[in-house]
């Protein structure tokens, strides 16, 4: 078994779900509003350490017949723990040169940071990029400037600019490729979307960073530091993932421990579930 890439099908789509590193997070980063003691014991009642929050980053890979889709590009070495997406991608048998389709949900630097070599080059050189139209505006932005700081604002905007003349900014919700379509998710960025991939009626979302971890399900109330418009963030979960509970669809939570961070989500009385795919090459 292999613990960086978890290949499955979905209808006739083949999708690949693929690791890019990790990160720990501290407790007051991930719940700002809560008491760390209940943040601690929902940890450890997951089985997970107390300490921080681990969480894996993934990224996902769908074949279409017609495109090779890749959703966001990784962190690349924004961190030590990360830029592992390429190599993951050489061990699916997967080669970035065949990539033909970008889909970026939010423009933080684990889902862009991937964009370029050490020379400064596109790791994707044959992709057409996708991004919703609000979400490239804010971050050209002086609100951006103010809302998020410097260090964040310029590493979105030195990922983006060397793509500028290969991405379609989108407007609406719509399907984009044949069984592709994007969902608006506001909050957690200005301009953050949901990725749904239908193939023979079966549904995945990718969620992006519509919530950051599975117990943010659990308690839709606890926001994380990273939530750029809480509000808006607060709608956008009622609707994905009442969506994705009602419909039983797969989905890829991009932060989800244990990697492959794939599974259902069921409704419960307040907030929902994660039912993650079992897997023994789990990270």
């Amino acid at each position: 078994m292999n613990s960086d890439f978890f290949r499955f099908q979905l209808g006739n789509f083949e999708c690949v779900t693929l690791y890019d590193g990790y990160h720990d997070y501290k407790l007051e980063q991930m719940v700002t509003n809560a008491p760390q003691v209940d943040v601690e014991a929902t940890l450890r009642a997951h089985g997970f350490s107390p300490e921080s929050v681990t969480t894996p980053f993934t990224f996902l890979y769908v074949n279409s017949g017609k495109n090779r889709i890749l959703v966001d590009l990784g962190a690349g070495k924004l961190l030590p723990t990360t830029g592992k997406l390429l190599q993951s991608m050489q061990h699916a048998g997967l080669s970035p040169e065949t990539i033909d389709s970008i889909f970026i949900t939010h423009a933080h630097g684990d889902h862009v940071n991937g964009m370029l070599n050490e020379a400064g080059e596109l790791n994707f050189p044959q992709a057409t990029f996708y991004i919703r139209r609000t979400e490239w505006d804010y971050w050209f932005s002086e609100q951006a400037l103010a809302q998020t700081g410097e260090w964040m604002t310029s590493l979105a905007r030195d990922n983006l600019s060397p793509i500028k003349d290969k991405t379609i900014l989108l407007d609406h919700e719509e399907e984009i490729l044949p069984g592709v379509s994007v969902l608006f998710a506001s909050g957690h960025t200005p301009g953050h979307m949901v990725v749904s991939f239908i193939s023979y009626n079966e549904r995945l979302l990718y969620i992006g960073d519509t919530v950051l971890h599975p117990f943010h399900l659990e308690h839709p109330d606890w926001l994380p530091i990273f939530d750029i418009l809480p509000e808006s963030a607060a709608i956008s979960k009622q609707r994905i993932f009442d969506l994705a509970a009602s419909t039983n669809c797969w989905v890829v939570g991009q932060q989800f421990p244990l990697f492959p961070s794939l599974g259902h989500i069921s409704k419960k009385e307040v907030g929902w579930e994660w039912q993650p795919i079992k897997n023994d090459s789990q990270n």
